[in-house]
């Protein structure tokens, strides 16, 4: 009894260990490095989608203004060449207006001009960006495929021992059983041997009747830790084939 108990121990806690190395193997430093990077790629290339867009807009108004400058400017023009014989003071006015006009529409020229090579600008840097960005992305699936890869066979070899331990259970007394699932919800370590008269865990001296006890075959528990006590004949094991699918080390 005791020794299919520490087996399916041993099980739950090698499967514990498979968790946490997968746990780690999906946290790596690249793959958290590699998402930074990308995040931070992402962010940088939504600044310069946002600056062309301010840009645009600007464009946009200029554009709009030199329209509208358009229009006032062949009126007074029209005026100018319909009126010729109007005062002269008028016709001064509408010529100064006139020459006010084409000086904003330089600027405004001037200025779409310069917004518009600054759009260019950006897109190149757009473009590059994307470029870099999935080069990147290439790297970090890669290194997320070659995890992968690893995550799946600790599941498989989880699920094995998972099937050996349910195996196991089913020749363990369900009164056993009980405690030993009452005890696991606290700590993963429910069993210890003794040793020298003691008990492994904690040190505590074991009486020879419970020592005699335990080698009967009953449950008994150390009355220091609380651990179902354990007298190792041999060192039980997960059968080799299914212990050598748990060992936590990378391939």
């Amino acid at each position: 009894m005791h020794d299919k108990l520490v087996r399916i121990q041993k099980g739950y806690i090698l499967i514990d260990r498979a968790k946490q190395h997968i746990d780690m193997l999906a946290k790596c430093k690249d793959i958290v490095d590699g998402r930074k990077k990308l995040d931070d790629l992402k962010k940088e290339q939504e600044s310069i989608r946002l600056s062309i867009n301010e840009l645009k807009n600007r464009i946009v108004k200029s554009q709009e203004k030199l329209k509208d400058s358009e229009v006032e400017l062949n009126k007074i023009i029209k005026y100018i060449y319909s009126n010729s014989r109007k005062r002269v003071e008028t016709l001064t006015q509408k010529n100064e207006r006139k020459e006010e006009i084409l000086k904003q529409r330089q600027v405004l020229e001037k200025e779409v001009m310069d917004l518009f090579i600054m759009v260019d600008s950006l897109k190149d840097k757009m473009n590059h960006q994307k470029l870099i960005y999935n080069d990147e992305e290439k790297e970090y699936l890669r290194v997320i495929t070659n995890q992968n890869h690893k995550i799946v066979k600790f599941e498989e070899k989880i699920s094995s021992t998972e099937k050996s331990i349910r195996r196991i259970r089913k020749s363990i007394d369900s009164e056993v059983l009980s405690i030993y699932d009452k005890k696991r919800q606290k700590n993963i370590m429910v069993m210890s041997r003794i040793e020298d008269g003691k008990c492994y865990n904690c040190g505590q001296e074991i009486s020879d009747e419970d020592i005699e006890k335990v080698g009967d075959g009953e449950i008994m528990e150390c009355p220091n830790c609380e651990r179902i006590l354990y007298i190792l004949q041999e060192e039980p094991d997960l059968p080799q084939e299914e212990l050598a699918q748990v060992k936590c080390k990378e391939d």
